[in-house]
């Protein structure tokens, strides 16, 4: 595995003047131990230490008011080894047109969250941003599932995905956290074998390897992505968790790295540039 990048599709980094504060802050309503200071210099340290080629910076907008100056700093912040996502918020007016700026600007997809936005993927207020996303073939990346610094009812779940899906069937979707942290067997049933991505951030220790494995087989290996969510998780300690499944080298490769050149078109992450491979 250490002749292959690693790229760590979900990733959070924020500006330096803000990083270790938000950072301390989001961890401790979450009752985790961050392992980097949630600067890029962190990032970029802790990427080091864990043997990780490059990695997805994934910002969110909490309030509508920040998605500009957000998706600014993310395209200024947009190069390798951390190429960035941008966002939107559902509130934001012109939503459909920041999408567009964004697409223009570079990014690599974007990033919502339904705790931390307020919203459940089904709403007619996100239909602009579905389609707009839908027509220009751009990644969204969104959090599915239970979330640690939020109690339940939780605002999606693998059925709304499913059906979310059956009304945008071209839209590029990654359902974070494995289609639904924590909600394992709505994944199995609900969203297994359908058109879009899985990343695995946050889920090993969560799901037993074995039933993971049959789960990450079931699905495709085409549509897993590696992520993290660091630093709210320990990205070599997540590499060491894929280790362990019973995986072929051409399932492992597809992870780490080339789903994700795929489907993000990452260039530095095209055969050759990095892994000297063919």
């Amino acid at each position: 595995m250490a002749d292959i990048p690693v790229f760590d599709s979900h990733v959070h980094v924020f500006p330096d003047a803000i990083a270790a504060r938000v950072t301390a802050q989001l961890g401790a309503d979450g009752g985790v131990t961050p392992v980097y200071d949630g600067s890029r210099a962190g990032l970029e340290a802790c990427m080091r230490r864990s043997g990780v080629t490059g990695a997805l910076n994934c910002p969110i907008a909490t309030r509508p008011e920040q998605t500009r100056s957000i998706n600014d700093w993310a395209a200024a912040n947009n190069r390798w080894p951390m190429p960035c996502l941008g966002t939107v918020h559902p509130d934001l007016p012109d939503a459909a047109d920041e999408v567009r700026r964004v697409h223009a600007l570079g990014l690599h997809g974007l990033k919502l969250h339904p705790e931390y936005q307020a919203f459940n993927p089904e709403e007619a207020r996100l239909e602009p941003i579905w389609a707009v996303c839908e027509e220009l073939g751009f990644p969204v990346v969104i959090h599915a599932g239970a979330d640690i610094a939020f109690v339940p009812p939780f605002r999606s779940s693998p059925a709304g995905f499913r059906r979310l899906l059956g009304r945008y069937p071209r839209l590029r979707l990654v359902a974070a956290h494995f289609g639904g942290w924590r909600m394992w067997e709505e994944v199995d049933r609900e969203l297994a074998g359908m058109p879009l991505w899985l990343d695995l951030a946050f889920v090993f220790g969560e799901i037993p390897d074995e039933r993971l494995t049959a789960l990450i087989r079931r699905h495709g290996v085409d549509r897993i992505l590696f992520g993290s969510d660091a630093p709210w998780r320990d990205p070599a300690a997540d590499l060491a968790a894929l280790r362990r499944l019973p995986l072929k080298a051409h399932e492992r490769e597809r992870i780490l790295w080339r789903n994700a050149a795929d489907l993000f078109r990452i260039p530095e992450l095209c055969v050759g540039r990095i892994s000297g491979q063919a």
